[in-house]
């Protein structure tokens, strides 16, 4: 079995600190629950990470949504809640990307290296689902032609709820799976 999940930004900044919204809150257990299953069959897990410096206002994304957040090392930066716990660990079926921006370049690269090939299958979920999930759902589609991609749906959540159906209708739209 070939198949891998990516949880994608589940950040305190984005749940409790600077960019937090109520529905990323919610998804705590729910997400925590799909990791564990995940793994139990068999499934190998990305966290990314959205990754700043404290040069993140200079940058084209700070000058587009100026609040400093998710800055490297800081509380904010770190996984939220049960999820936390993913980042001491060394679990060789577990790994993490931090990106810069929406979307990260480096995905398909370290999906490559944890999944040993090409994914057979590849689910993703997180927040937020109009911005960094569809980014990085894009990216992989780019990469892996032949995987079937899925969007969780129930697992993503975005500020404005319309945001995420439109972006799950759009996805759906461009033939991935929606679960």
């Amino acid at each position: 079995m070939n198949k891998i999940l990516i949880v994608v930004d589940y950040q305190n900044d984005f749940v409790s600190g600077a960019l937090g919204f109520e529905q990323a809150a919610a998804l705590e257990g729910p997400i925590a629950r799909r990791v564990e299953k995940a793994l139990a069959d068999g499934w190998k897990v990305i966290f990314t990470r959205d990754t700043h410096g404290e040069d993140y206002l200079n940058t084209r994304e700070g000058r587009f949504l100026p609040v400093p957040h998710c800055l490297k090392g800081s509380e904010g930066w770190h996984l939220y809640g049960a999820l936390s716990a993913y980042e001491t660990g060394s679990d060789p079926r577990i790994a993490f990307v931090d990106k810069p921006t929406f979307g990260s370049a480096e995905l398909p690269a370290a999906v490559r290296a944890l999944c040993g090939g090409e994914p057979e299958e590849i689910e993703l979920c997180g927040v937020v689902t109009s911005i960094c999930v569809v980014s990085n759902a894009v990216v992989l589609h780019t990469a892996f032609l032949e995987s079937v991609l899925s969007i969780n749906g129930a697992l993503c959540a975005a500020v404005n709820p319309a945001d995420h159906e439109n972006t799950l209708k759009l996805l759906g739209g461009m033939g991935y799976n929606l679960i």
